[in-house]
């Protein structure tokens, strides 16, 4: 009888013990909110100002990351559609590789954006230079996405159904006319689906790799048109001669590209340096005026 009465008591204790416990943990929490509240510095301070500083130092360094990431992916998709006709390999090494950048992409959307949080960027001194530096960052990833697909496009067309002719037609074949024919349809085909999603200067290369394409496509079909022998040899002698002028044609598209690519990433790095650059030295400036306040103060 007595054990049992003096169990619950015990028990009772505990609870009680354990209760006093929580109300405290809740009461010392509640009382350090309300410090924190009443009793931090208002105003912006200079640990904001250095958290900022140092996400603007972690984005600026995460560009640098596109470059590799984008010609890895450029490797090895161009890789798999060379040599893999297994459609399905090839999506999967296109969406494992592309994932990273996509990743990296929406890391550094959200560092800019817990950058716009920051209190730092509603002082008058640095919204402008947060804005640009905001503005540029977001240009180069989204120019980074869009190389993306361009590469992706370009490679799916001009590395898949077109290669064949420039690789594997044989140009002293019988068939060569038909089989060129062919072939060149299906590059047209992959050329034309490829312009979906690109941007303006990746169009302009495809329309312009469709063009010559579709000129030695048209001069070749000429030769199958011929029923006379005679007629026929001097339509295939006129589009072999053809042939010989295409590097040419095709390079000179090439380097129009390249030339507007380089033009265009080159403008969007030096926006982007230009405004990390302002936004550095404001912030620099920001963090020398508490440096000032506080010898002032002494």
């Amino acid at each position: 009888m007595d054990e049992t009465s003096i169990k619950p008591a015990n028990g009772s204790s505990r609870r009680t013990t354990l209760i006093v416990m929580i109300v405290a943990l809740a009461l010392v929490a509640g009382g350090f909110g309300t410090w924190f509240a009443l009793f931090r510095p208002s105003g912006v301070q200079r640990a904001d100002v250095e958290r900022l500083d140092k996400q603007r130092g972690i984005v600026d360094n995460s560009m640098n990351l596109y470059d590799p990431l984008l010609q890895e992916f450029t490797a090895r998709y161009t890789n798999v559609v060379a040599e893999v006709d297994d459609d399905q390999e090839k999506d999967l090494v296109l969406n494992q590789e592309s994932d990273l950048i996509k990743r990296e992409s929406e890391a550094n959307t959200g560092r800019l954006d817990a950058m716009a949080n920051s209190p730092v960027v509603q002082e008058d001194g640095v919204t402008a230079a947060f804005q640009k530096f905001k503005e540029n960052y977001g240009a180069v990833i989204a120019y980074s996405d869009q190389q993306l697909i361009n590469t992706a496009n370009i490679t799916g067309s001009v590395g898949g159904p077109c290669a064949p002719l420039h690789r594997d037609l044989n140009v002293s074949g019988a068939n060569y006319s038909a089989d060129y024919v062919k072939t060149a349809d299906a590059c047209l085909e992959a050329l034309a689906s490829a312009k979906d999603k690109a941007d303006e200067e990746t169009v302009a290369l495809l329309t312009g790799i469709e063009g010559v394409v579709k000129g030695q496509r048209d001069k070749q079909q000429e030769v199958l048109n011929q029923t006379e022998p005679l007629a026929r040899l001097a339509k295939s002698t006129t589009a072999g001669v053809a042939l010989l002028d295409i590097n040419d044609a095709l390079n000179k598209v090439r380097t129009t590209y390249e030339d507007a690519v380089k033009a265009k990433s080159t403008k969007l790095v030096e926006d982007a340096n230009s405004s990390n650059a302002e936004l550095e030295r404001v912030l620099k400036t920001r963090l020398e005026s508490f440096d000032a306040a506080a010898r002032e103060g002494k």
